[in-house]
Order: structure tokens, then sequence, then C-alpha cells
């Protein structure tokens, strides 16, 4: 009996030595997926701190940019329904609105009826921002009645009546001009049409992950 109990001894050291190192290297298991696991935690922390800090950094550049040209705008979290603008773009829009509104008076730049006056009818006159170099322009459209002898060449044509008029922004999709109200005067003899207008500049962009949104009253004259 004492001899197998022996061999009992024997064999059973073996199986507790397995079992401890069992334990060991689940332990070792543990600890080593520990820092794995913080290492991850903190690459994803450092990631969504760099999201951030680049969208306050985008958002304090448009700003900044805007107040060089002494607007206001707010810039927040958009969802891309806005149009798309790059930062040239908005720059172009902000230098357009801050000089249309020191400016008195708006540029003439041309009019598609120009020689083709009639005793009655609708006319567009397209105006431009001094000094702006822009893709975009200001249009009045208008009835007119006119008066005297269209076909007297010694003569020039005198407006007797301007009505319906309406004033809009044509050019970038996220800029539009919102009329509030314009009115219509007939001067230098009855040859010049001037209009006065009052409104709001409405802009909303897409700007990388933020939308951008500016409003600002104005009254110009064309």
């Amino acid at each position: 009996m004492k001899k197998y109990a022996g061999l009992t001894a024997l064999v059973t050291v073996p199986f507790i030595i397995a079992a401890c190192g069992a334990e060991n290297n689940e332990n070792e298991a543990e600890n080593n997926t520990e820092p794995a696991e913080e290492n991850a935690a903190e690459n994803n922390n450092e990631e969504e701190t760099n999201e951030e800090n680049n969208e306050a950094a985008e958002e304090g550049e448009v700003e900044e940019l805007a107040d060089e040209y002494g607007l206001s705008v707010t810039v927040e979290e958009g969802e891309g329904d806005a149009p798309e603008a790059s930062l040239e773009e908005l720059e172009e829009a902000f230098e357009l609105i801050s000089t249309a509104k020191e400016a008195d008076v708006l540029e003439f730049q041309e009019s598609p009826e120009a020689g083709e006056i009639e005793e009655s009818g609708t006319a567009v006159g397209e105006y431009g921002v001094p000094g702006v170099e822009a893709d975009g322009h200001v249009e009045v459209s208008f009835s007119y009645e006119m008066g005297g002898d269209l076909e007297d060449e010694s003569r020039i044509p005198s407006f007797e009546d301007i009505s319906d008029v309406e004033t809009a922004f044509e050019g970038a999709e996220f800029l539009d001009w919102e009329e509030e109200t314009t009115e219509s005067d007939i001067t230098g003899a009855g040859t010049i049409a001037e209009f006065t207008s009052e409104g709001t500049w409405e802009l909303l962009a897409s700007y990388e992950d933020s939308e951008v949104s500016l409003s600002e009253d104005d009254t110009w004259m064309a």
C-alpha cells in the first residue's frame, strides 16, 4: 500500500503544478489585456479631443474672418443641408456684404433690354457692389411707361411711370437678398430711374462640418 501511495503522490504533483501554471497564464493574459484596453480608450479620447479642436479651429477662423469685415456670424454644428462654401467663397461674400453696407450707390452694370425701350414694358437692371470682384450682382426688375415720341432720335425718351419693382441677388447659392421695401424715383428730367431698397443680406452655408449663418440689415441705392 505504501508503494502505491507514493506513486499517487508523484502523479498528483504535476497536476498541481499544471493548475498553478494555468492560473498564472490567466493572470498574465488579464494583465496584458488591461494595458491594451487602456491604450484604446486613450486613443479614442485623443481622437475625440482632436475632432473638437478641429471644429473649434474652423469656427474660430470663420468668425475671425467675418470680424475683419465688421460682420457677426453664427457657426454651429451643421447637418449638411445648406449649400457648401469654401473659406475663400465666404470671404468674398463677407466683402460684398460689408462693402454694400458702406456704399452710397451700387454701380450699374448692364440691362438686357438696353436699346429695346418701348412705350411700355418690363426691364431688368444689373448692379454690382463698387470695388468688389465677385460672381454675383443685384437685379432690379420693374414695369415702366414711357412718354414722348420714341422714334424721335433728337430727344431721349423719358419715364412717365415705374411700378412693380422687385430686387434680388443673383450669384452664390448660399447668399440671398431678402427685400422688405423698394421705392423708385424718376430723376434727370425723366430719363433716369433710381431705386432705394431696404432688406437683409442672408447667408447660410456649410463649411467643413459646420453651418455658417449671417443676417445683416442694409439699405442701398441703385
